[in-house]
């Protein structure tokens, strides 16, 4: 087991050197001074107060995911640490350790306090362009795009790519521009999912919407939330865009990771309820149940949308009324084929021209029966004008 010792601030080198022989005894390097200079695109210069007894240095970087990670190895300072990405910052640590009295390995002696790193932007930079997107400078974008093409690539600091960005301010000249310096329309904000099509109907853009299907964007791409781009603009109470969705075929029973169709978005979310009547007349289906088994209604009832509920039952009502007249219409249209048939066995007699039944006298009841349905379906006032 390795002794604790406690950290002191006045701690000795020399007390130091008493612990190589205990593996793993890490102590706080005393008196550390760092420094920062000369900081590029992807390298830095790493100065800092070198410990007596130490053989060699270990610079590692912090990853979020994986822990401390081994960036490189040096006996002296500075070091110039290259391999990094641009305009990123970094958390560094210095590890010194010595060789083991067995001659055979190396030893932990110090670990230094974190070290905050940044490296440099390139000129023009990702602020630089979403600054001259935010204010509509088609040419000044144009330029930056000319010098450095790679700027498409790099998100801005709300986390969103040049296009997504343009999109949202609604600068329909900077986004052919972006689109003929090869933007993705597929590629969305790495936290959220969300594309380029999400945001134009979110933000109620349409001319953007129509650019970005015109270059295969996928109206039925999802985000992190699992909502497509009609969802996004039923959130946002876009009437006009939910329509567009429609006539563009979207899928109006397209579900989020709730469950959720397009039209329980549109109750909970508080959706006008003209909104509302575009997905019910394009088919919305009221029985449908979310994740936890509601249907509209239920949600309706939930959310306290007493208006859309009292909608919903009449739409209900309705569509029950017409269903059992349409089964009824079905019945007395197969009960007039199936008796017209029975008409067709009636025979000619050619001196007289009066009609000679051949079926039986229950059938001639039935038939009488069926005549006033008969008249108002084929127009004849009589059997004998019928046949």
């Amino acid at each position: 087991m390795c002794s604790t010792f406690k950290k002191e601030s006045n701690q000795s080198e020399d007390g130091l050197t008493n612990k190589l022989d205990q593996e793993e005894c890490e102590l706080l390097w005393p008196n550390f001074v760092s420094r920062i200079s000369s900081p590029t695109v992807n390298s830095l210069h790493l100065h800092w107060s070198l410990l007596k007894n130490a053989s060699v240095y270990r610079i590692d970087k912090f990853h979020k995911r994986l822990g401390w990670l081994q960036l490189d190895w040096t006996s002296s300072s500075p070091i110039t640490v290259t391999n990094l990405e641009e305009n990123f910052g970094y958390r560094l640590r210095i590890k010194a350790l010595a060789v083991s009295k067995d001659k055979r390995q190396y030893v932990p002696l110090a670990t230094s306090p974190e070290i905050i790193a940044c490296t440099a932007a390139s000129l023009p930079s990702t602020h630089c362009l979403s600054l001259a997107i935010k204010k509509g400078q088609q040419f000044l974008v144009k330029r930056m795009l000319r010098r450095r093409p790679s700027l498409i690539e790099y998100p801005a600091s709300n986390g969103f790519l040049p296009l997504a960005n343009a999109i949202i301010q609604g600068e329909m000249c900077i986004i052919d521009l972006l689109l003929s310096a090869g933007c993705s329309v597929h590629i969305g904000n790495p936290e959220s999912g969300r594309t380029p099509l999400h945001l134009a109907f979110y933000y109620g853009h349409q001319p953007s919407a129509r650019i970005l299907l015109n270059k295969k964007a996928r109206l039925e791409a999802t985000d992190s939330n699992g909502m497509t781009p009609a969802h996004c603009a039923v959130d946002a109470n876009q009437l006009e865009m939910v329509k567009f969705a429609l006539e563009a075929k979207a899928n109006v029973e397209a579900r989020d990771i709730y469950g959720w169709t397009l039209l329980m978005r549109a109750v909970v979310m508080n959706a006008s309820m003209e909104l509302i009547k575009v997905l019910v007349t394009h088919g919305a289906d009221l029985a449908t149940l979310d994740g936890v088994g509601n249907t509209c209604t239920d949600l309706a009832k939930l959310y306290h949308r007493q208006d859309a509920k009292d909608y919903f039952d009449k739409v209900q009502k309705f569509r029950l009324e017409k269903s059992d007249a349409t089964a009824d219409a079905v019945a007395k249209a197969n009960a007039i084929t199936r008796y017209t048939k029975e008409v067709s066995r009636v025979g000619w007699n050619g001196q007289t021209g009066s009609a000679v039944a051949r079926f039986s006298i229950k059938y001639t009841l039935k038939l009488k029966t069926m005549l006033p349905l008969t008249r108002r379906v084929t127009g004849y006032t009589s059997f004998s004008d019928h046949i």
